[in-house]
């Protein structure tokens, strides 16, 4: 879901964190992308929390964006950036079946509803997502109907009376915000998205199935309902990675440093002799709970982690005991080739870079 694109063979994805910027570079190379280069920035040091988006820390970013590029100097000259899910809205509305046209302009209309802003403020994107055309074309590709059949099947199958709309919008100003950082440096914006959709690109892709995503980031949690590769819901909550240092930090009367350092290591937080309780889980918990409340109780596959705390030890198993559901950590390298011997640490960080990863991967599938 973009505002704004152009075309080109090797992609940049830009992840703007609260306390680092990440990128990921990947090259098409018949049809497969491939890692071409990575790297991040601390935008504050580790043993600082910034409250929030304000002017100084706008400058810190900007600097920080400089030294990511002298630090990896891409190969392309535009960038794919995320915009926090948190600034934008996600919504699925019920059209009546009509033409793409027709929906462009019944959109301008049925958006006032929707959206608390004027639409002079903000961006709107959408996408159809129950296409029964679009769906009979990727059944019959794989067992190599010709044309013609498609069409008589086509002409056969019979269309619902309504179709599902996936309606996005961002605040112009954000736009704005991210066109400002990127002034002075020799790369240019070429897409901006809702950093939901390119973590779902990266983790769960076209993956048939329902799942809950949970992304959790510094200072907030998106959790994201994905059905079929497609997003349904996306929550975001203001609490984080912070919140376990800090949980930590209260409960063992220790500094932000050791706490990390623990954080980031491989005791056990939830069992033996420490046993932590940290409230943010519980947080996220009744947050996932309600947002599986709004849907069908279809089966859900599973409960997937990302994110810079995905990696905490112990998490998946408190979360499956907490939820009852299977938790799984997500693998944002799985749609992407690279040589271990030669990508250093990319494995081990890889969750920290899941929005920048599917960023990238966005500006390949914009090629096609």
């Amino acid at each position: 879901m973009g505002f704004f694109s152009s075309k080109s063979e090797t992609f940049l994805g830009v992840d703007f964190g609260m306390q680092s910027i990440k990128a990921i570079e990947l090259k098409e190379v018949k049809g497969k992308a491939h890692l071409v280069n990575y790297a991040f920035v601390n935008v504050v040091d580790s043993k600082e929390v910034p409250d929030e988006y304000n002017k100084d820390h706008a400058q810190l970013l900007k600097d920080a964006l400089v030294q990511l590029f002298a630090k990896m100097n891409p190969v392309t000259q535009e960038a794919i950036v995320a915009i926090p899910s948190f600034n934008g809205l996600v919504t699925i509305v019920d059209f009546p079946r009509m033409s793409e046209k027709e929906l462009a302009d019944a959109i301008q209309f049925e958006s006032r509803k929707y959206i608390p802003a004027s639409l002079d403020e903000v961006n709107v994107s959408w996408e159809i997502l129950e296409d029964d055309d679009a769906a009979l074309m990727e059944k019959v590709k794989d067992k190599n109907e010709n044309k013609e059949e498609i069409k008589n099947k086509r002409s056969k199958k019979k269309k619902p009376s309504t179709m599902k709309v996936l309606l996005v919008a961002a605040p112009k100003s954000e736009v704005r915000y991210y066109d400002d950082l990127f002034k002075g440096v020799n790369i240019s914006i070429k897409t901006l998205e809702l950093e939901s959709f390119s973590v779902v690109r990266s983790v769960i892709g076209n993956t048939q199935g329902r799942f809950v995503l949970v992304d959790i980031g510094a200072k907030t949690t998106n959790i994201i309902l994905v059905k079929d590769g497609i997003v349904y819901v996306n929550r975001s909550i203001d609490v984080g990675g912070v919140d376990m240092t800090n949980a930590i930090m209260q409960s063992m009367n220790i500094t932000r440093e050791r706490a990390m350092a623990l954080k980031e290591g491989d005791d056990n937080l939830f069992t033996g002799v420490t046993k932590m309780t940290f409230p943010s889980l519980n947080y996220i918990v009744n947050e996932v709970t309600r947002v599986l409340g709004t849907q069908k109780s279809d089966k859900i596959e599973s409960l997937v982690l990302c994110g810079g705390a995905a990696n905490l030890t112990g998490l998946t198993e408190q979360l499956a005991k907490m939820t009852g559901l299977n938790v799984t950590i997500g693998n944002p390298l799985s749609r992407i080739i690279y040589d271990e011997q030669k990508s250093g640490n990319i494995k081990e960080i890889s969750n920290k870079f899941a929005v920048a990863i599917g960023l990238a991967l966005r500006g390949m599938e914009d090629l096609e």
